[in-house]
């Protein structure tokens, strides 16, 4: 196609230039927001009783007094035989001439009991339960199954 000066307006009938008409596009972009849908969070607490195994041990004495009256050249001190402590009693009798006399013996055992017994415990478990509503009037389903997030 030959284009000549005529056609693309330097020229024209009267000698003016020709205004050409030019078009201009603008985007306006606007976000609106509308709710969908909804998410919701929440935690239950509830108790369990469990028994559990406890071992108890009891630890109790038992004394035990030994008369002796014997004759003692020296005071003994207090020995272990055991699991018994040995706690020599002396006093000295008047006669023509002072003795020294092992009157008696106290003897202390440490007797050690155990016994497994059963205790009741509660323990709280808490429970994560996610509900998601669809739509603004939709009803509330379970996202995920409450027993995953189970904790112990």
């Amino acid at each position: 196609m030959d284009l000549q000066r005529d056609d693309i307006g330097f020229n024209s009938d009267k000698g003016r230039p020709q205004t050409l008409g030019v078009i201009e596009e603008r985007m306006s972009v606007q976000v609106t927001q509308y709710e969908t849908g909804c998410v919701r969070v929440r935690t239950v607490a509830r108790t369990d009783v469990h028994d559990v195994p406890v071992t108890t041990r009891a630890k109790s004495v038992m004394i035990e007094r030994i008369r002796l009256n014997q004759p003692a050249t020296v005071e003994l001190p207090s020995r272990q035989e055991g699991d018994t402590l040995v706690v020599p009693v002396f006093e000295y009798v008047a006669v023509t001439e002072m003795k020294l006399f092992l009157k008696e013996e106290i003897r202390i055992t440490t007797v050690v009991t155990e016994a497994t017994d059963t205790h009741r415990v509660e323990l709280q478990h808490h429970d994560v339960i996610v509900e998601r509503r669809i739509g603004i009037d939709g009803h509330w389903e379970a996202d995920v199954p409450p027993e995953i997030y189970r904790t112990e």
